[in-house]
């Protein structure tokens, strides 16, 4: 049986995790799955129609109170082992239980992904995803949900999953830069990792 290897990533609405995926996708032969999905199935099941970010959240939190909060990374995994996939991404992680389920995982390493909150608010109206918020305002309420719901450990608390990264990246600056840290960063988990020392050997 092929050992099989899962990078999760976790990071601060519209920092770039998805560039981050991409990367690993692109250069190491990975594939990425969003827990993300898993809510979006959830939707469907719920014949929702027209949605927004914070019916996403709410969706999350209702799974993760009635399953527990490592549900959404449970389902995941169960999904992807059928899949036969060997070097996997892990995107959309938002509760440390979450993090506490693939932590399980044999040869997994959580990578964070941040940038300003000013330059993330840009970036969220430059891409134009139909489900995130139009204006400052509603950014604020929903990045602050998002970082950490107070009133529900269920719910969002992406502040809390980054302090448990293995591995961190600031990405404020231009695509050259962060890709010239994740290769650093490549370094550092090829040396420290030897199993991923493998995989991740380009040469």
């Amino acid at each position: 049986m092929q050992n099989r290897y899962y990078i999760g990533v976790v990071g601060s609405l519209a920092s770039g995790k998805g560039v981050v995926a991409d990367y690993f996708i692109k250069n190491y032969g990975f594939v990425s799955f969003s827990l993300s999905f898993i809510v979006h199935k959830e939707l469907k099941a719920r014949h929702v129609g027209a949605f927004s970010r914070n019916t996403l959240q709410d969706i999350g939190d209702d799974l993760r109170q009635e399953f527990g909060d490592g549900v959404l990374a449970e389902r995941a995994i169960d999904y992807l082992k059928t899949e036969g996939n060997t070097r996997m991404i892990i995107e959309g992680i938002r509760n440390p239980g979450e993090v506490a389920y693939l932590r399980k995982l044999p040869n997994f390493i959580l990578v964070s992904v941040d940038a300003d909150q000013s330059l993330r608010f840009r970036r969220v109206i430059e891409r134009m995803k139909p489900w995130d918020p139009r204006d400052w305002e509603t950014f604020l309420k929903v990045d602050g949900r998002d970082q950490g719901d107070k009133l529900n450990v269920s719910g969002q608390q992406v502040a809390k999953c980054m302090k448990k990264a293995d591995f961190r990246l600031k990405n404020n600056k231009d695509l050259e830069t962060l890709y010239a840290d994740i290769e650093r960063m490549v370094a550092r988990i090829s040396s420290g990792h030897p199993a991923y020392a493998r995989i991740l050997d380009r040469s």
